[in-house]
């Protein structure tokens, strides 16, 4: 085993931004208890290393920041105006949408797609699904999800909502509850526990034992300079530095910047039951009055087909069919007998 290094201190010249607290789910709310026999406690009383360093993304498996950054990229698809208008008039914009950057990052285009994906699996009475071109939908949207733009915009996301969905599920301390208390601070700190001879020991023989391999050391390593990066970005060489040179464990790469966070594809069907009501969305001639004894011609889901045939239609996957969407209704079945 290679020798320990001794802890070293790091300068700071600027103070990173707080991003806002996140506030969709129940999962993210703080849950502070009061004891009325106690002394008021200060926000710093609750935190240690130990504590800081054991916050993880991960339960059961899964990355709950990459789950949630997901869910506000499905909000701020459905806030796009020309998507927000025809099918999502009733959703609000997340806050946090204030503070994501897009810039580069094609979130019209996606918006688009996503809806007319949705549009393309559901088996409406209207055919509006026969009308996109599934294959150049494919392709589009394989582009938006394998580009580069899509990772920076994973990480924006991943880095705003981190500290307040990774909690200590038993005395709710986040890892905003560290950054708010000298974050440069505890990134020094959680530097040192790391450089410490018991910490490189624990990790060799947990891989010896087989408990751990090489793929489960290197992301958990990964959540650990992200988690360095939210408290201080200038600790992180340092604490990557160090791991290089601990020989007796595998060698790690630091993918702070190049990790996919937000994952593979998403799920159009999330949209579905809001692209529906649009579709099934009726209108009649202006001039037509609804409690007419005539017959009058009834259109389904004009705004949708408009859309398709404008929006889609920039994207090339509009493949210039025609929905069944008008019938004549009859006064009759208009008619109720009080």
């Amino acid at each position: 085993m290679s020798t320990l290094a001794v802890p070293v201190s790091v300068k700071r010249s600027s103070s990173q931004r707080s991003p806002p607290r996140a506030k969709r789910g129940a999962d993210v709310r703080r849950t502070n208890s009061f004891n009325l026999l106690a002394r008021p406690s200060k926000p710093g009383d609750r935190l240690n290393v130990e504590l800081l360093y054991s916050l993880t993304p991960y339960k059961e498996n899964v990355d709950e920041v990459s789950e949630y950054a997901r869910s506000i990229l499905i909000n701020a698809i459905k806030m796009e105006p020309h998507v927000h208008d025809i099918f999502f008039p009733n959703e609000n914009p997340d806050p946090v949408l204030d503070y994501i950057d897009t810039r580069g990052f094609p979130m019209d285009k996606l918006a688009t797609a996503l809806v007319a994906e949705s549009i393309s699996k559901l088996k409406d009475e209207y055919k509006f699904h026969q009308m996109i071109d599934k294959s150049s939908l494919q392709d589009v949207l394989r582009d938006i999800y394998n580009g580069l733009q899509w990772k920076k915009l994973g990480f924006c996301l991943y880095s705003l909502t981190y500290p307040d969905v990774v909690r200590d599920q038993k005395t709710g301390v986040c890892l905003r509850d560290f950054i708010d208390d000298n974050g440069h601070v505890w990134a020094e700190k959680l530097l040192a526990h790391i450089m410490e001879p018991r910490w490189t020991l624990t990790w060799m023989f947990r891989i010896v034992r087989g408990q751990c391999t090489e793929a489960d050391y290197n992301r958990g390593m990964n959540a650990l300079f992200v988690k360095i990066h939210l408290l201080d970005p200038q600790v992180v060489i340092p604490a990557f530095q160090f791991l290089l040179n601990q020989k007796a464990l595998p060698s790690v790469n630091l993918e702070l910047a190049t990790r996919n966070y937000l994952g593979g594809s998403l799920d159009s069907s999330l949209l579905d039951e809001e692209v529906m009501a649009a579709e099934h969305k009726d209108s009649v001639p202006l001039n037509a009055s609804r409690i007419s004894l005539s017959d009058l011609e009834v259109t389904h889901g004009v705004e949708v087909e408009e859309f398709i045939t404008s929006e889609c239609r920039t994207l090339d996957i509009w493949n210039e069919k025609r929905p069944e969407n008008s019938k004549l209704s009859k006064a009759r079945d208009r008619c109720v007998v009080m």
